[in-house]
């Protein structure tokens, strides 16, 4: 029986997969609270602040992945508990304006990589286990443990 032994870029990956999960699983925990509040207001302002309620999904994704990983420590939540960190080709976290442009890349890949399953097999196949957008932005994870 062959035995195989996670690599550093597996163990990576995996981690962001967990990562992502939990950023999820806060995003949606958002969604809801914020849409809970909004209808709660729109019942006082009797239905007029319920036309906001289509933005409530990309404003909030946008905020939460700009604003955490571009605050001053760089990390997610997801990322934080799984002591994993973003980094450029300079090894250094990504500014803001490179943030805007990696998450716009990031739900613009992923969609569609899931679709024709690019996403899923392309970090199988190669060797530091990179997603299809690090590739394209050159950006790279480690491990801050």
């Amino acid at each position: 029986m062959i035995t195989y032994k996670l690599t550093y870029f597996d163990k990576i990956l995996l981690k962001r997969i967990l990562a992502s999960l939990f950023d999820i699983l806060f995003c949606i925990f958002l969604i809801i609270l914020v849409w809970i509040l909004l209808n709660l207001i729109g019942f006082f302002t009797f239905g007029i602040i319920e036309n906001a309620e289509p933005f409530i999904v990309p404003v909030i994704l946008i905020a939460y992945y700009s604003f955490s990983l571009g605050g001053k420590h760089g990390l997610t939540i997801g990322m934080n508990l799984l002591s994993i960190n973003l980094l450029n080709n300079k090894n250094q976290n990504l500014d803001s304006k490179e943030l805007l442009i990696y998450n716009f890349l990031f739900f613009l890949v992923t969609p569609v990589g899931i679709i024709l399953l690019i996403s899923a097999v392309f970090p199988l196949t190669n060797k530091e286990r990179k997603c299809l957008q690090d590739y394209i932005f050159k950006t790279k994870f480690i491990m801050t443990d």
